[in-house]
């Protein structure tokens, strides 16, 4: 079976400066699509921000010979994200929502920050972003939309309750865009996946964490 192509498409991947963000970023362009590359360079906390991690996936993309941008906007700033891919490329044909941060803590301990700035991050930023590229698609009666939702969603975990109640949210959020698309050539799913990443170096199993970075680092184009 030949593999997917995505020739001619415009794909925006939230979060693409590292970890899954940066594969699916990596593997689009591999498959023939234009992609701007979201990251504003955050630390895993949501700290501080920097150029550097979307500019080093643009590059990996064109030394490959692909074509990407960068933007360094944040997912809550949605319309500038889309914006982007529009001035560059005149079009947005796949969303790709991953961007995401941690900041765990006990229910008891959870500060209105620590619940605000998840929610902020999660959910409504793939509002946002879902929000600004929803009339492009309609109008060209095409669009792909991926939520990026987490085993913490659907089954909790200890110290996250920001975070699960998030992505749960993401849940909900791609059910009803999927119904408002549906129409239109509008699709929306949400994915559940478990990596090796900066997010879970902590939560998994070191072992299992290495093993599945090793993994990972063979099979990204």
């Amino acid at each position: 079976m030949p593999d997917l192509r995505f020739d001619g498409r415009v794909a925006v991947v939230t979060g693409a400066g590292a970890g899954l963000g940066r594969a699916y970023a990596l593997l689009f362009a591999s498959r023939g699509a234009k992609v701007v590359v979201n990251d504003l360079g955050v630390s895993r906390h949501g700290d501080g921000s920097s150029s550097n991690a979307a500019d080093k996936v643009v590059d990996e993309i064109r030394r490959n010979g692909g074509t990407a941008v960068a933007n360094y906007d944040s997912v809550v700033e949605g319309e500038k994200i889309i914006k982007t891919a529009l001035d560059n490329f005149g079009k947005v044909d796949i969303l790709i929502n991953n961007a995401g941060i941690l900041r765990d803590k006990s229910l008891v301990k959870m500060t209105d920050h620590d619940w605000d700035l998840i929610h902020a991050v999660h959910l409504k930023g793939s509002f946002k972003t879902s929000q600004a590229a929803f009339p492009v698609f309609k109008k060209q009666g095409y669009g792909r939309i991926i939520m990026t939702s987490s085993t913490a969603g659907l089954y909790g975990n200890f110290g996250q309750s920001n975070y699960s109640a998030a992505k749960m949210g993401l849940v909900g959020l791609s059910h009803t865009i999927a119904k408002e698309g549906g129409k239109y050539n509008i699709h929306c799913n949400v994915i559940v996946p478990t990596a090796a990443s900066r997010l879970t170096e902590d939560i998994l199993p070191p072992d299992l964490h290495f093993s599945a970075t090793k993994v990972a680092r063979k099979t990204v184009p």
